[in-house]
């Protein structure tokens, strides 16, 4: 009976063994409960229809090791940069940019999309968090137009101690007819540009009125989106 009870507890201990022991394939020294030194092929795989299925996803660390990413943050691990704003108050002065004739920096005062805070509304720059290309549009509506005036709006870029270039411009005199403006007082442009980390982008105005009225709202607003 005792030696029935040994083999019994002989034998529990080698099942307990062998289940929590570590397997490994093409390796004598295996670190994880299945450790696989090797291409891993799997011929049949059941198809997931539920929601869950898209939580999340197998991943390889820099150790080897398999482990669960969430969709979140597969989505978010680029950090990519994203960027909206419009002008709410009208009444800010446009600040003249040197080196431009007839140039005025637009102040866009509300960011509507900013989760890194890539844009500085105190001087209406938006800084390049990293090396990347990125895409921009920018749009305004003057509240007032005045015939032979040129009215435009243009995309700056600031990289790093060089001077700002203009990348993108639309603009084109004010017409009228028997003292009725037909222009319309909407301008808008976009672009793609590469920039470097710390370079910066900003928006302007064209114009040679002393001063200049914007539409406030969704009638003045720019984009910012990194694309790569």
């Amino acid at each position: 009976m005792k030696s029935k009870r040994k083999i019994l507890v002989l034998l529990f201990f080698l099942l307990a063994a062998k289940v929590w022991s570590q397997i490994g394939i093409n390796t004598e020294n295996p670190t994880a409960m299945l450790d696989v030194n090797g291409n891993l092929r799997l011929r049949v795989a059941e198809k997931c229809i539920e929601a869950p299925c898209a939580d999340s996803l197998l991943v390889r660390n820099s150790g080897g090791y398999v482990q669960t990413v969430s969709r979140d943050q597969i989505l978010n691990s680029s950090g990519r940069s994203y960027v909206s704003g419009t002008r709410v108050d009208p009444t800010i002065p446009l600040i003249v940019i040197a080196g431009f004739t007839n140039w005025l920096k637009i102040a866009f005062d509300k960011e509507l999309i900013d989760e890194h805070n890539d844009f500085n509304i105190s001087n209406n720059t938006f800084t390049a968090p990293k090396d990347g290309i990125y895409g921009v549009n920018v749009q305004i509506k003057a509240s007032t137009l005045v015939s032979a005036d040129d009215l435009g709006v243009g995309i700056f870029v600031k990289k790093g101690t060089a001077a700002p270039v203009l990348m993108a411009e639309e603009s084109y005199l004010v017409a009228s007819v028997l003292s009725i403006n037909v222009s319309p007082p909407v301008r808008k442009t976009q672009t793609i540009v590469a920039l470097n980390a710390g370079d910066q982008m900003f928006f302007g105005v064209k114009t040679t009125l002393v001063s200049l009225n914007l539409v406030s709202g969704g009638s003045s607003l720019f984009n910012i989106y990194q694309i790569k």
